[in-house]
């Protein structure tokens, strides 16, 4: 197939085939050109009206010296093709691949308006589907779908109805060090005293509800040393910590009176201030009583029948207080901009949204490679769980979650194919079609993401490669690129882009059209 066109001036017929090595040739009087019917053309294209819900991608273009026709053939996709399915974009930067991705994302939402089966997950790295953008009409996805899309933002202003992608570390002690090892940079988790920290486990919230028992007590001081460290290295408690705190009664379980008076005059010279009533006067005494229990370990005050007040633990949070060791509580501001007074639960409310048929998108613009990979995973984890879960107990209901990757490399890296089987995102690959959950990935060379995902991937859209080792790659998973190498090598125009979809038995050249936000439903 290709096209044909009439010279004005010589009435000479010449046929474009989209091959750069047949660029143009100029056809003898004797040949004729045959325009195929519409009902014929369109099934060679796979474009018959029986594969689901379609949406429109852009028109067929067979090279990219030829331009736009009198009468294009759209190009149309279902969204059958997508839902559940592998979905890889690849090409060079500044050539559309965003811009199909948000087709795709618009299909996906026009489709299931009433339904609402499909929920969507959108790890944005660049911000260009949170926020608006002059290329779009100063639309985005976010703002096309108000009422639709969620936005969570790590570094940026939350606009409209988004929100901050944060944690309330107070509210989750149980869980706040394992975070923290995560976020915290590679040159202060290898200092020791911070490697002895990250080991303790604090208690939950919820060891505190048994009332005034001796294991009760144990595990609210435990909560108070680790709050006065937050505190310390900067971090907002919140009205409403405080609150809970003071309503409890608990501010000064277990610190008899006797401990009390040896401790604020060996440490302060003067009587202690009436019992703690709040919050700021619980971590003041805090602060002396450790001091004290570190200077004047041996002091009877200190022990509960044959039993040590602070046990080990609770001695490595007292030297980062009292700043024994010259490391102190400083460490812990690299976490600063994770961390919120008025934060919701993101995971919760995420797995919600999308259950609901929602579109949640993860700003993560700016943020380092280490900070997109610890996101996508716990989040991805979660979605996966849910999913797992809704398959073994039958409640799935022919409800999809679909996930977007951009910068595939850094999720899905070439080094780690083989290594771990049960890593999240191999999961992804090999399992996610039958926890009805899709995934379109990114980036711009073939070789950065792992074989095993490209194995797996259904469908390709594939722009400019300048790399005979990316083509090659392509061909050895989908044997029909081999026929298009050359032109995947060649040709660059921004939107043009080689199609293998789920339903096409052969690679379609199509010129993608640009998002347009108006075409909501």
């Amino acid at each position: 197939m290709g096209s044909c066109r009439v010279d004005q001036r010589s009435g000479r017929l010449s046929y474009y085939a989209g091959l750069p090595a047949y660029g143009a040739l100029m056809l003898s009087p004797s040949c004729a050109c045959y325009v195929l019917s519409e009902p014929i053309l369109r099934a060679l294209l796979a474009l018959s009206d029986d594969v689901g819900e379609t949406f429109e991608l852009g028109h067929v273009r067979w090279g990219e010296h030829t331009s736009k026709p009198a009468y294009p053939m759209p190009v149309a996709m279902s969204v059958n093709e997508v839902v559940g399915k592998r979905t890889a974009m690849f090409g060079k930067t500044r050539l559309g691949k965003s811009n199909v991705v948000k087709l795709l994302m618009q299909g996906v939402l026009n489709a299931t308006r009433e339904s609402g089966q499909v929920g969507q997950l959108v790890f944005d790295v660049n911000g260009e589907y949170a926020n608006d953008n002059p290329q779009d009409g100063n639309f985005s996805i976010a703002s096309a779908y108000p009422e639709r899309v969620q936005v969570y933002y790590l570094s940026t202003q939350p606009r409209g109805n988004g929100e901050f992608l944060r944690y309330n570390f107070y509210d989750i002690p149980e869980a706040a060090l394992t975070i923290f090892s995560e976020l915290l940079t590679p040159s202060v988790l290898d200092i020791p005293e911070v490697r002895n920290f990250l080991m303790i486990r604090f208690p939950a919230l919820s060891a505190l509800k048994g009332g005034r028992t001796h294991d009760s007590a144990v595990a609210f001081r435990k909560l108070c040393l680790f709050w006065t460290l937050l505190q310390d290295s900067g971090f907002d408690p919140g009205e409403a910590v405080c609150a809970e705190i003071a309503t409890r009664g608990l501010i000064n379980v277990g610190f008899t009176q006797a401990l009390r008076m040896a401790a604020w005059q060996a440490i302060k010279s003067k009587v202690p201030p009436p019992m703690p009533t709040s919050f700021l006067e619980m971590t003041e005494e805090i602060r002396v009583l450790s001091a004290f229990a570190l200077k004047y370990s041996n002091d009877p005050n200190l022990r509960v029948g044959r039993t040590e007040l602070f046990d080990e633990e609770d001695r490595v949070v007292q030297e980062l207080l009292c700043q024994t060791n010259g490391v102190g509580s400083y460490f812990l501001r690299e976490c600063l901009q994770f961390h919120s007074a008025n934060a919701s639960d993101f995971l919760h409310d995420t797995l919600r949204a999308i259950d609901t048929g929602k579109t949640v998108i993860i700003d993560l613009g700016a943020a380092n490679e280490r900070i997109v990979r610890y996101f996508s995973r716990i989040i991805s984890t979660a979605v996966f769980q849910q999913q797992e879960h809704k398959f073994i107990t039958n409640t799935l209901a022919g409800r999809f979650v679909q996930i977007y990757f951009e910068e595939a490399h850094m999720i899905f890296p070439v080094e780690a194919a083989g290594k771990n089987t049960t890593d999240i995102y191999a999961r992804f690959a090999k399992e996610g079609a039958k926890f009805g959950i899709g995934i379109v990935y990114s980036t711009q060379s073939p070789t950065s993401v792992s074989y095993s995902l490209l194995t797996q991937t259904e469908n390709f859209f594939i722009g400019h490669l300048s790399s005979d080792i990316d083509v090659d790659a392509l061909a050895s998973v989908q044997n029909l690129f081999a026929a298009v190498k050359d032109d995947i090598l060649q040709f660059r125009l921004p939107g043009f882009m080689r199609v293998l979809s789920y339903s096409r038995r052969f690679v379609l050249p199509i010129q993608a059209k640009r998002f347009d936000p108006r075409e909501r439903r």
